[in-house]
This record gives C-alpha cells, structure tokens and sequence, in this order.
C-alpha cells in the first residue's frame, strides 16, 4: 500500500504553527472540506470512531470538556452521526449531514478506510494552564500511537494502541503536546526498505514461477481471445459455406454392371488433385469396431467435445506439428482442401468444427467423416478401403438394394464366418491410415517402401489408445495388451496389393460411358465427362458378361486357332490370321424386340498395339464398307415401291451410264459396269431372290436404278443408318472436280453394293428391323441408372420400347423369306451351311430359323456376316484395323461367318454344335421363339421364270391383292437359272415389268468396288 495520500500536509487554519513550521492549506487534499466543519453549536457532533474497534462515546458521555466557540483553529474532522429530533419531531440535520455533504463524507471515510484501514478519530484537545484546546488533527497510525490519549478516554481503546501520560511543560519552546511526526529523510528510508522486502518476496524461486505461468497463461489467453474473435467473425462473415461443405457433392466413384449385377468396370476422377475412389455408406453401415477404433486414434472426446479438443489444440500450438485436429476439424479440412498448416487454419477450422456440431448430430458428422477421411492414396472413404485392403465387395440385387462391403469387415472370406478379433484387427488398421494415408498406404509398398510396417506400428498405437480408454468391443470384451497382441498375430498375416481397375467388355463400357457423358454434358462431351467421373452412378447395362466372354472366345478360336474352310472359291485350313491374315474382328449381339445389346467385341485383343489389331479402337463403331450385306435395304426400299421377290433381274453385263454421257458411244469408260465376285458375270435370269441369296451385283445395281439412290438412303437412315448423310460430300466433290455433285451423284450406283462406310452397330440395328416385324429401336446399352444413395435416376421399360414403324410387317417378312431360305442360296455357296442352324436340332426334331447375309468388298478388306432370329440379332465384322488386304480370297463365308454361327448358337440358347469347343460359360439364353411366322397380308403367288410376272413357273410371296395382273410374253423355258431366252423380257410393258431403267450418276471415288459373298 502507498502511503502518497499521508504525506500530503494535514488541513489547519491559516497561520496555524505545527512543529514550529508555517503550513499552507492543500487545495488538492481530499479531505480539504474538513475544514469547513463547525466546531461547536447544535451542529457539532460527537466522535464515532470506527474501523481499529474503537467505541468512542460522544462527549457528554465520556467526559470530554466543551469545545469552546470561536476558537482559533478548526478542529479536526470526525465521524458524525445524525443529532437528537428537533421539537417537530423530525431528524435534525445538522453540520455535514445536511445536504450533499452526507454522501460526500460518507464517500470519503470509505476510501480512506479501504486505502489504510488505519484512520483513527480522536476527539478532544490537549493544552496546559490557560491555552486554549484544539482539536487534534487527522494522522497516520505510527502518530496515533506515539500519542497520548486524554484522560478517560482510555475506556474505549482496542488493542494495539500504546498509551503514555503526556507532558505537562513545553521544552526549548516546542509544544509537546503534539503528536510528533518522522522526518521525511526517515520515512523517504523507510518506504525504500519496505520497498526492497517487497522486492525479494516477489521474485523468489517460487514467485518467478507463478508469474512466469501467469504471464504465458494470460499471452495465451490474449492469442486465443484475438485468434477466436477472428474465427468467429470469419465464421459470420462465411456462415452460409457450413451449409455448402456439409451438402455438397465429394468425388464419387461410377460403377457399370451387365444385367446380372456383375461388376465390369470402376470409373473415377484420376486427373485432379483430390483424385481417388470414394463410395459413401451410411451411419448405420459401419460397425461399431470401427467407430470405436476411429475415435480412439483421432478424437477421444469426439462424442462430448463441441466440435473441437481444446488440449490438442493447445498441444499443436506449443509443439508446432500441426496436429491436434480432432475428427470434426479433420472433416472440415477434408471437404475444404486446405492442407497447409497455420494457426489461422486451426482457427477457422475450429470454428467451422463447432458451426457443424451444433447444426448436425455427432452420428451424422461420423457418417461424414467416414466418407470423406482418405484411408490411402486413392482410397477416398472407407469403403473404398476395405474393398482395396480386404477386398470386401458390395453385395447388390437388380434393384441396386446393396450391402455395402464394410459390413462384410468381421467375415472371413475364406470360411464365410463371422471373427469379432478378425474385425478388430481390419478396423484398427484402418483406423490408424488417415493420419497419414500416403505414408502408411500398404498397398503402395513397392513405391514407398517400407508402408506395411509403418501401418502396423501405428495400428499399435491405435491399440493402445483402445486400452486406455478401457474400450469394451463386441464379441471381445474389454480391449487389453493380450487382446492387442492377438489382433497384432492377426494384422501380421494381412497381404496387401496394389489396386488394379480391371475392366471387362472394355469396348461395350466405354462405348455405354460415351453416350451417358454425351447426355450429362447436354453435348459438351468435357462437362460430361466430368459429371460422370465425380457423379457416383451405378449403372445397370444391357450387356450379359457371360455370353460376352463367350463372344470374345469365339473371335479367338476362330482367328488364332486352326480351322478347315470349305468352299467352291476356297479350301484350306490353318489360322486365319497367321494364313490369310486376317487378325481383328467386331461382334454386336442385340435383342431383336428391344434393342438390348447383350453383348459387343470391339477388336480381338483389347490389350494389342499391333498396327493390324488396334487393340482399343472399337470396330464396331468404326465405318467400314459393308458389301452385299447392304443389299437387303436396297431390296427392302424396291418391296415398298412395289417389288417383291419373285421379280426377275437378269444377272448379266450391263452398262449404267454416269456424267450424261451415252453408254454407246464408249460404254467402257462412260458407264458403270460392276461385276459379281471373280470378275465375272453368271449370266442368270435371276429373280430378287436368287440374286440377293446368291449375292449378285448387276440385280442390286438395277435395283438402285428402280428406287433411286434418295429413297435408298432415307430408308437406310429410318433404319438407324446415320453414317450415309454423314459422308464427305465436298471431299467427293473434290474428288470428281465437280461442285454440283449431290449425294445421289457420289453413291449412285456402287451405293446398293455397300460402298458407303457404316459401323457394324448400325448395321447390326438395321437388321433389328426385319428382325422385329418392321420395327426400330435404337440400340440400348442401359437398364437403369441408381446413384450411390440409391436414388433410382433412370429406367428402360423393355416392355414399351422407343420402337418406331419403319417397314410394314409383311414388307419386313418378304425380306426375312428371303434370307432365311438356304436352298435359294445353294447355287452360289453349295453345302456349305455356316448361315443356318443345320446342326442344332430342338427337342421336337426341328432346326430353328435363321435369317442371314454375308458381304465382302472387291479389295478383300472387309469381311461381313449379319443374321438374326425372331428373338436376336448378331453382326460380325473381321478384318484388319489397318486395312491391310487378307490373303487367299478370304470372303463372308469363310471370313466373319464362323465366328456368327457359333455366337448366334449361343445366344439362342445352343453351345458347340459347331464343334468349334469354345467354352460357353454360364450364360442362358432367355429367348424360346425358334421360328419366322408370316404375318396377315402375305401370301405365295406364282409367277412366270421369265420376267416374274402373271404366270405359274415358279412360286414367291407377295403381299395380297399386289400380285401381277399381266404376263407379257410367254416364257419359252421354266428354267430360273436364267438358262431361258429372255429377249421377251424387252417387249412385255404391262403389269411390274422388269424393264432396266436408266439413270446418269458417278461411280464413288471413281471406281467402285464388286461386292462380294
């Protein structure tokens, strides 16, 4: 305590003598108002002295004298009490206990007993003889007791004050009966020793201590107080982004399956810098091992903290390493990608940590946490971990109600039972990864060696955090150093490997991966394909893995393996690809009724970079010449204007003149002239029929001629034949220097050849029509589309179809009737039944039907085979990606066709009638409807050989009310073999007469090529 306030000098009346020396009133004292007391009078008052335990009586009763009016000096203040009533009957105010001055002295008395507690009221004077007395002065209690009381006064003295009688006589002159005073120099020494005692007190061993931890205490709180005041007006300022990071969509990974709900492929983001695998579970899901395990290494007080542990926290701070964060802060950095530490980070976070705990359940915060925490360096989740670590698999049904692989983490693969110590062991393991996933990542071992040991020591630690915490798990007990060394035994026999994203039917996937991109971009093939890489989408195709394993096989066997071929322009055996090179090949398998695509082979080795395989070019969708198998559109276009197939079309050399030129004058170089296959002509009077089974060139030509090359290609377009307008109709200007060239111009004739390039799936698709009564679907990939929170985003209903009429039904069977019919086809293909069924025979003894069409271009580059049932449709393709020519006159039949009778069989249900022994795996065929039927409206007329009008020599189907009304010329010969005279064919105009018409076009690219079988 300062002793300032008593060094100031005491309030005296002017001129009044103390120690012989002049004193001057203070003007700044806080008692200076004492002065203006009275001394005497109805306003005087007796002395109350408190605060030292003194009672002090008021003066009548101690026997004080009087104190006289009018005296000299102003007598020293007291404290005061309230006089007797006046005779009213009202409390008298008197002296300084009327007005303001009551609260004043009041107020004063207070602070000067809080600051000495010491002050001591004296009442009464001391003088000898005749001096007046004076009213002693207030002073500080070493005066007090070195003071004499007066007399009687003594009654009421407390302890601790010293009385002595006073002296009676004044010596040298001094009034003695004064209290003396020390001098300055002495209290200026004094205060300068109790100064230095204070000093040592305060900076002992001891004090150094406490002031050191006060000092650290208070500059935390300070830091904590300025970092909290920041985190929060941050988290004001920021508060709608809480709601964002807990709603918003994380990286998830796609998953494609066939029908069946077997896996075929993982897709993911693998560019970013947050790439990974992730698949969120729920709450419920997780074990509560794993919880348990989670909880102990990262956030012990996770389940009563308010989103953040204030120790570790405290503990990051002091040891700097950028811990500290429990489970909550660690969501937030998750979902925020900051990893750069600084203590402003942990401020936010921890205020972001405790926006989130207040406006989400702590199971909620787990479940997110669960999700979004990394396990590895691709392993985003933890389901992704225990899927790559243990190889846990989701269990789903064809409605995407899945189980998620982390249920599965206490079962033991191999023996299907459920090993509480098992899930012990898997969940502490985990547990202890996210703290640094890349460092203990097992599966990266031969990169980062080293990983496996790491990850089981810090499982270790995780242990030991579950013993301490004294843990009870399910099916254990309580968690102790012999249950840690057990699950460590465990731990020590896990293998780990690194993540391989297999993939099967490669070519299908990314082709059903292009059109879903295609839709979620809305065109913008980038901004789709982001959405689908991040999307988290489960994807049920069409695709049966099954049978696509039995189609890849069977490209296999019938390329790499040694295979007899038998034909009249072709005998030999030995690989297809070491004889005749031909070493690639496409296969489209579809549902004829709803477009499914059960299966698709894009090339005969998905892993080869040989220039002639292309291993990951899909062939199926790459345009290529079809050959004679375009044939049947040019015929189906002819059955709608009014043909049918018993119309006679002489297979013999003719001139189709092209730029306006007269054929006569030189039909050599001014008119197209195609030839059949060997470069020859079978000079056949040949019906559609005939000519279409036995694949002959002229007919088609002529055909062309009869519907004109526009109605060709819209029919073909209504098929889903999309290529065609698609074709470079300035490069085919270019070409033939003429900037008037029409789509007419650059197709017609070769056009109903198969000149124009057309993928196999649209190929494929066109024959769907016949197949399905004159139907089209487009082709299908997709049955339904789930997200990983089982949201059901898309469905194919394969009841109701997107089927569009293209063909009547009738038009659609006559083409069938045609295909189908292998004695038609004889004369050019002898035996050879590769395009039927001959070898299968069903239960009853019958030998199901099948409708096909080969085709080959002139240039041995592309080799075709396109058949189909009532139920499905099977395209082949086989060539060479680089368009190297085969060797030895491959065709269709010879090429493509071996590889579509086998698939063809086994889609319908049929393995290894072929005798190729291609394993059928365990597919089963759905379809059961074996046979063609004629729909209303189509029956079989008779006609004559000779131009296929009225007559009886030879029988076809036609629609009803349609057949010809007039003969022309009698026929001279039945023959169909076009043996017969046909210049008759030239003067009968009545009815449909065969008459060639003429039309002026341009061969495509100048020299079309001959198809071929």
């Amino acid at each position: 305590m300062s002793n300032s306030q008593w060094k100031q000098p005491f309030n005296r009346p002017e001129g009044a003598n103390y120690n012989g020396h002049q004193q001057e009133r203070a003007p700044g004292s806080l008692l200076r108002r004492y002065g203006e007391q009275p001394t005497s009078g109805p306003s005087a008052v007796s002395p109350q002295p408190s605060g030292l335990g003194l009672n002090v009586p008021p003066a009548s009763q101690a026997g004080h004298p009087a104190m006289p009016q009018g005296g000299g000096g102003t007598p020293a203040p007291l404290p005061l009490q309230a006089s007797p009533s006046n005779q009213e009957g009202q409390p008298r105010r008197t002296g300084l206990l009327s007005g303001r001055y009551n609260n004043w002295v009041s107020n004063v008395s207070n602070v000067v007993r809080r600051w000495s507690g010491k002050v001591v009221a004296v009442a009464g004077t001391m003088g000898l003889g005749s001096h007046s007395q004076a009213a002693r002065p207030l002073v500080p209690s070493q005066a007090l007791r070195s003071s004499t009381l007066p007399a009687g006064s003594g009654a009421g003295v407390g302890p601790g004050l010293l009385e002595r009688p006073a002296p009676s006589v004044q010596r040298g002159g001094i009034d003695k009966t004064r209290p003396w005073r020390r001098s300055r120099t002495l209290r200026i020494s004094m205060l300068r020793r109790r100064r230095q005692r204070l000093k040592s007190r305060q900076f002992g061993p001891r004090r150094v201590v406490t002031v050191v931890a006060s000092v650290v205490a208070v500059l935390i709180l300070i830091f904590l107080s300025t970092g909290g005041a920041s985190a929060y007006a941050y988290y004001q300022e920021q508060y709608p982004r809480v709601q964002q990071l807990a709603s918003q969509h994380v990286s998830q990974t796609s998953r494609i399956y066939d029908r069946n709900m077997n896996l075929l492929y993982q897709a993911y983001d693998t560019e970013s810098q947050y790439a990974g695998r992730r698949t969120p579970v729920a709450y419920k899901d997780i074990p509560m091992v794993m919880q348990q395990a989670m909880i102990a290494a990262e956030d012990p007080t996770f389940w009563e903290n308010a989103g953040f542990d204030p120790q570790g926290i405290l503990r990051a701070f002091i040891e700097h390493n950028g811990g500290g964060s429990g489970l909550t802060q660690q969501l937030i950095k998750n979902l925020t990608h900051d990893d750069q530490y600084s203590y402003s980070r942990k401020i936010t976070e921890a205020a972001l940590a405790i926006a989130l705990t207040q406006q989400y359940p702590k199971w909620k915060i787990l479940e997110m946490y669960f999700n979004v925490a990394p396990f590895g360096a691709q392993e985003l989740g933890i389901e992704a971990a225990v899927e790559d670590y243990f190889d846990l698999k989701p269990h789903c049904d064809v409605h995407f109600n899945c189980i998620p692989g982390i249920r599965y983490l206490d079962v033991d693969l191999k023996t299907g039972k459920h090993d509480p110590l098992l899930g012990l062991a898997r969940a502490s393991f985990l547990a202890g990864l996210p703290q640094n996933p890349d460092y203990y990542d097992p599966s990266l071992e031969k990169v980062i060696p080293g990983n496996t040991e790491r990850a089981l020591n810090r499982q270790k630690y995780v242990l030991n955090q579950m013993i301490k915490l004294g843990m009870v798990v399910d099916g254990v007990g309580l968690v102790t150093p012999e249950v840690a060394a057990k699950v460590e035994a465990i731990s020590a026999q896990f293998k780990f490997h690194p993540y391989v994203n297999t993939i099967r039917a490669p070519h299908f996937v990314f082709w059903v991966i292009s059109q879903i991109e295609n839709a979620l971009g809305h065109g913008d093939m980038q901004a789709g394909e982001v959405a689908f890489l991040t999307g988290g989408f489960n994807i049920r195709t069409t695709i049966d893995v099954n049978l696509e394993t039995f189609v890849e096989k069977a490209i296999d066997r019938h390329l790499d393996q040694v295979e007899c071929r038998y034909f009249s322009y072709y005998t030999g055996c030995g690989p297809l690809n070491t004889v005749n090179n031909v070493n690639d090949a496409a296969v489209v398998v579809m549902d004829a009724k709803t477009g499914e695509v059960l299966a698709m082979a894009g090339s005969s080795d998905w892993n080869s970079n040989k220039p002639q395989i292309k291993g990951q070019v899909n062939a199926a969708l790459s345009p290529r010449q079809p050959g004679s198998s375009f044939k049947p559109i040019v015929y189906a276009t002819a059955f709608q204007m009014g043909w049918y197939p018993g119309i006679v079309l002489p297979d013999v050399k003719t001139y189709f003149p092209y730029n306006n030129q007269n054929p006569e004058t030189d039909p050599e170089n001014n008119a197209y002239h195609p030839t059949d296959y060997g470069n020859t002509y079978h000079n056949w009077n040949s019906t559609i029929r005939e000519a279409l089974q036995n694949s002959l060139n002229v007919p088609a030509v002529k055909a062309m001629e009869f519907t004109g090359v526009q109605n060709v290609i819209t029919m073909a377009e209504r098929m889903g034949i999309t290529a065609i307008r698609d074709y470079d109709l300035p490069a085919c200007r270019q070409s033939k220097n003429n900037p008037n060239l029409t789509y007419q111009d650059c197709f017609f004739p070769s056009l109903a050849l198969g000149t124009a390039e057309v993928p196999l799936l649209q190929m494929t698709g066109a024959y769907q029509v016949f197949a399905d009564g004159g139907m089209h679907v487009p082709p299908q990939g997709v049955l339904d589309i789930w997200d990983n929170y089982g949201h059901h985003l898309y469905h194919y209903d394969t009841s109701h179809p997107p089927a569009t009429r293209v063909l009547s039904p009738q038009i659609a069977y006559m083409i069938t009737d045609v295909l189908s019919d292998e004695a038609a086809r004889a004369q050019e293909f002898g035996g050879d039944h590769t395009l039927s069924m001959w070898d299968w025979h069903l239960p009853n003894g019958q030998v199901p039907d099948v409708a096909a069409k080969t085709g080959t271009t002139d240039n041995f580059k592309d080799n075709w085979t396109i058949g189909y049932t009532p139920d499905v449709v099977v395209g082949v393709w086989a060539g060479n990606a680089d368009n190297e020519p085969f060797r030895g006159n491959v065709i269709g039949i010879t090429g493509a066709a071996p590889i579509w009778h086998s698939v063809i069989e086994r889609a319908m249900g049929a393995c290894n009638m072929d005798g190729a022994n291609i394993p059928c795996g365990s597919y089963k065929s759905p379809y059961h409807d074996y046979f063609f039927t004629a729909p209303p409206g189509v029956k079989k007329m008779c006609v004559n050989t000779v131009n296929g009008l009225q007559g009886s020599g030879y029988c076809d189907v036609m629609l009803d009310d349609e057949y010809p009304q007039q003969s022309g010329l009698p026929a001279t010969t039945s023959s169909s073999t076009g043996t017969g005279d046909t210049t008759g064919m030239n003067q009968g105009n009545g009815g449909n007469g065969a008459a060639t018409p003429t039309a002026t076009a341009t061969t495509n690219n100048g020299a079309s090529p001959t198809a071929q079988p």
